[in-house]
């Protein structure tokens, strides 16, 4: 093989691996972003479900103090 026709396909090589490196860095940042909304919906609707919870217990209570 010829050297000029080696260097150009090392560097190619190296240019692909280069943008795969980038493009897989990008989805691993959106990942994270991503996971980190999850995490606040779910924080936010189990504070709904634990007061609910509470307005649940509170209201059985009632209805066993009045039987």
């Amino acid at each position: 093989m010829d050297a000029g026709i080696a260097v150009v396909l090392a560097a190619a090589v190296t240019g692909a691996f280069s943008l795969l490196t980038v493009l897989v860095q990008k989805f691993r940042k959106e990942n994270a972003r991503d996971h980190d909304v999850v995490m606040g919906m779910l924080k936010h609707m189990h504070k709904g479900i634990v007061r609910t919870e509470s307005k649940l217990e509170t209201h059985i209570r009632e209805h066993d103090r009045h039987s």
